[in-house]
């Protein structure tokens, strides 16, 4: 429980540093301050990962949900095989809970979507931020660092604050289903599932044209604020 409670501290101000690192992006946007700009969007990367990190513990130390054998398990895979890993075993511990889902057509779609948001919205970053960490802010090298990969290097250059904002509001909303599967997999998982993911997948609709360019003109009609004021 006391793990649990802490980890949940770190989870909400971990948030609250999102926030605040995306009104000093939108304050640099105002301002044209491409360099700004780039670095913040980079710190916001980070924040990112380390973000879905915090609410992985969390989620694993929620009281009454997992033994501590099952505890041990998830944290050796996070740790071995990476944080993605890790929030894939937690799914597939928590679902056999539910029941025999593999012989359960709704459940075998809901673990498939599961794993599809964990690939696009926990592997994909952090293989970026990596590279970031490792401080490789411009240009990405290969796993030897002999060259660079010029593919990575790209991605590194496409990040942008609009598309990191969005993979936040999609890991709440993973993050949500998820707890409910782990406290009550029998009841509350079932309940809340399908409103859970017709929201995410509301949310998604209406973000769907939202861009750094769509940002910058929403900004562009807002009167400009002092940074402190933001």
């Amino acid at each position: 429980m006391e793990l649990y409670k802490l980890q949940s501290c770190n989870v909400r101000k971990l948030y609250q540093v999102k926030r605040s690192l995306i009104k000093d992006i939108n304050f640099y946007l105002r301002k044209s301050d491409h360099f700004q700009v780039e670095v913040k969007t980079k710190l916001l990367a980070i924040l990112y990962v380390a973000w879905s990190d915090a609410q992985f513990i969390q989620i694993v130390y929620t009281p009454s949900a997992f033994s501590p054998s099952e505890i041990d398990e998830i944290k050796k895979i996070r740790n071995n095989e990476g944080l993605a890993r890790g929030w894939e075993k937690m799914v597939e511990l928590a679902l056999q809970k539910v029941g025999k889902w593999s012989k359960n057509s709704d459940l075998q779609n809901r673990n498939k979507k599961l794993l599809e948001i964990i690939k696009d919205y926990i592997y994909s970053p952090s293989l970026l931020r990596n590279k970031i960490a490792h401080g490789q802010w411009f240009h990405a090298l290969n796993k030897k660092n002999t060259a660079e990969n010029i593919d990575l290097t790209k991605k590194l250059a496409e990040l942008d604050s609009v598309e990191l904002d969005k993979q936040f509001e999609v890991h709440k909303y993973l993050g949500l289903i998820i707890r409910d599967l782990v406290q009550s997999p029998k009841k509350g998982f079932h309940q809340n599932y399908w409103v859970n993911m017709t929201d995410l997948e509301a949310y998604l609709d209406k973000a769907r044209d939202w861009n750094i360019e769509s940002k910058k003109s929403k900004l562009s009609k807002k009167k400009p604020k002092n940074i402190k004021d933001n």
